[in-house]
């Protein structure tokens, strides 16, 4: 039996919930280039950049006239384009430089020629141009990395929280499955050797009295006893299927093949291709179950006629497909208990292949398709 397995809200030392991912994801991957900033504190920002500027382009009027305050220009740039925007920090960038080529235009130790302020000036906005959409960048790919890491923990979460209730869903169906098995021993076997047990009651009185035991009684105590036999050999196949170990999956799966069509009187064809290795007994466990839980689903809602087992080795991959020609992926009904088809892609995850279930039209069959890649294996 499976055990059951909680995932719980975990909390660590300060009390805090792991799994809250708009909070600890967030604070994990926060950084300068990513301030959660209400508007009124963002436009601050701007206004206060806005308005060091001029101030930093005062300096040089109290100071020597040959100190550069090009590093001071960046400060105030920088904020603005952190707080608001690329936009905002390129009208920052414009008008620092702007006013630094209006400061020396106008500077007492200038020579009158124009062109090199403008030359600066243009080398200062290409500076400061760099500098803002580094920034941004840094900013944008900041906000990309926290997205994906909240998306990435919510699908994390999500398939926690799916394999929780797989392994809830999968104990109530191996409760059921022991209920079912002890009602057919119960049922079945048990009547059976209750029957056993009263034809050698009747030997043992008539060996103790004058009748004598005739052929056909023991004939029909015969045939009681093989029918026990083989009604728990049939129970012990449908437990763990014998030749999957000794003889491999192929065989498995035809034997499967066979006491679906001896059973249900449907064809069930099994073809293999060459190149198919020998698995471990993992591997061959989760493919045998995934295809004896498509072809049960196959027999109990398809309506179909046939049914094909096929394993091959294509395109580097090894493919298992269960095909019917019944009624195609409508028939199968929507209710939460119908556990099939995701314990059938759980145990794909559990052995690294992926499932898919096709069906083209209403009324041309599904299949079943499980794919894993052969350098795997």
């Amino acid at each position: 039996m499976i055990p059951e397995k909680q995932v719980p809200a975990e909390s660590n030392s300060r009390g805090e919930n792991p799994w809250d991912t708009q909070k600890n994801t967030s604070a994990r991957t926060r950084g300068f280039g990513d301030l959660k900033l209400s508007p009124s504190s963002a436009w601050g920002g701007a206004v206060l950049g806005f308005v060091a500027i001029p101030i930093i382009g005062l300096i040089p009027y109290f100071t020597d006239q040959r100190i550069s305050t090009s590093l001071l220009y960046l400060i105030p740039i920088l904020i603005v384009t952190v707080t608001s925007s690329f936009s905002i920090g390129l009208i920052a960038a414009v008008f620092a430089s702007g006013l630094w080529f209006f400061t020396d235009l106008w500077s007492p130790t200038g020579d009158g020629r124009l062109a090199i302020p403008v030359w600066n000036a243009f080398m200062r906005l290409g500076t400061f141009t760099i500098a803002v959409s580094l920034i941004s960048a840094l900013k944008s790919m900041n906000q990309t990395l926290e997205e994906r890491v909240v998306a990435r923990t919510r699908e994390l979460k999500s398939k926690l929280d799916e394999n929780s209730m797989l392994e809830r869903k999968i104990l109530e169906v191996s409760d059921k499955e022991q209920s079912r098995i002890g009602q057919d021993l119960h049922d079945g076997l048990g009547q059976q050797l209750v029957s056993v047990a009263f034809s050698l009651n009747m030997i043992r009185e008539k060996v103790e009295g004058p009748e004598r035991i005739t052929e056909v009684e023991i004939a029909s105590l015969q045939d009681i006893v093989d029918n026990a036999i083989s009604q728990a050999r049939n129970l012990a196949r449908g437990l763990f299927p014998v030749s999957l170990e000794s003889e491999g999956l192929e065989i498995a799966i035809r034997e499967l093949a066979g006491r679906v069509t001896d059973r249900f009187k449907l064809p069930c064809r099994v073809e293999f291709g060459d190149g198919v290795p020998a698995f471990g007994s993992d591997v061959s466990s989760q493919l045998y179950r995934i295809a004896q839980e498509a072809v049960t689903n196959a027999v109990k809602h398809a309506g179909a006629s046939t049914i094909t087992i096929t394993f091959q080795l294509e395109n580097g991959h090894y493919v298992l497909r269960v095909i019917d020609d019944g009624k195609g992926a409508p028939r199968i009904p929507t209710n939460p208990d119908g556990m099939g088809r995701r314990i059938m892609a759980y145990r794909a995850r559990m052995i690294r292949a992926q499932i898919r279930f096709q069906s083209a039209h209403q009324g041309s069959g599904h299949s079943v398709i499980c794919e894993m890649p052969a350098g795997h294996f």
